[in-house]
């Protein structure tokens, strides 16, 4: 998988037809894995790039904005006192050309990228297993795509980030179930609970899609965040 590093425009060699090479080549693989329904890592990296870039243009303005200028005059039809330019250097004008273009393209990309994965999510059903405890900041996940009919399993974890005091949720993969008559999602659930005791109710929930979309690239990452905002909106009940 291709990647761009998030320093992509200042680093190295700072040439405008060399840094859009660098971007349509990125946005070119990215479009490919869209169009095979893999939205991750690729959407959330999308946002900081399209953030970075947005960041770098208004530091850019303030950057000049900050500098003494000469006056040269008034406009006094518009009332306004005339300043001399400063100067930019070549890099900086290069810079400039790179951002403008390259901000349309992120944008473009970003919002194809989240309009598919909100329909995407909006296609999904989900639900708790069985009878759900207080504790809800570990569990275990259900992913169940209705063309396979299978079920895979993941144990989650409601947890901070080492670095930064945010929360989010892990998961580690357990096991791929065939669906069947008798494999119901609640004997599933018993059949956990009798192989790891040390969750004798643990928190489960399914989500259920109708197509076969990719697991890792989209339906975990979508998961994760269901599972995220009942976890959150149960933490800021209690509180």
């Amino acid at each position: 998988m291709r990647k761009l590093n998030y320093d992509w425009l200042t680093d190295g060699w700072i040439d405008f037809e060399y840094k859009k090479y660098l971007l349509m080549a990125y946005l070119q693989e990215v479009n490919r894995r869209f169009d095979a329904c893999k939205l991750y890592p690729d959407l959330p990296e999308l946002e900081k790039h399209w953030e970075y870039s947005a960041q770098l243009r208004q530091s850019k303005k303030q950057f000049f904005a900050s500098f003494r200028k000469r006056i040269t005059g008034v406009n006094f039809e518009k009332m306004e006192i005339l300043y001399e330019q400063v100067a930019q250097t070549e890099e900086l004008s290069e810079i400039d050309s790179i951002l403008e273009f390259s901000l349309p393209l992120f944008q473009k990309t970003l919002t194809r990228g989240q309009y598919q994965s909100d329909e995407i999510e909006a296609s999904l059903v989900f639900t708790p297993v069985g009878i759900m405890p207080l504790y809800l900041k570990e569990g275990y996940l259900f992913i169940y795509r209705a063309p396979q009919k299978a079920t895979d399993i993941f144990q989650y974890t409601f947890r901070l980030f080492e670095s930064v005091d945010f929360p989010t949720i892990k998961t580690k993969y357990i096991e791929s179930v065939p669906k069947n008559v008798t494999t119901t999602f609640e004997n599933l659930k018993l059949t956990l609970i009798r192989k790891h005791n040390e969750l004798p109710n643990p928190a489960t929930y399914l989500v259920e899609s109708p197509v076969d979309y990719p697991v890792q690239e989209t339906l975990l990452p979508l998961a994760q965040k269901m599972v995220y905002r009942v976890v959150c909106q149960s933490e800021q009940r209690v509180a």
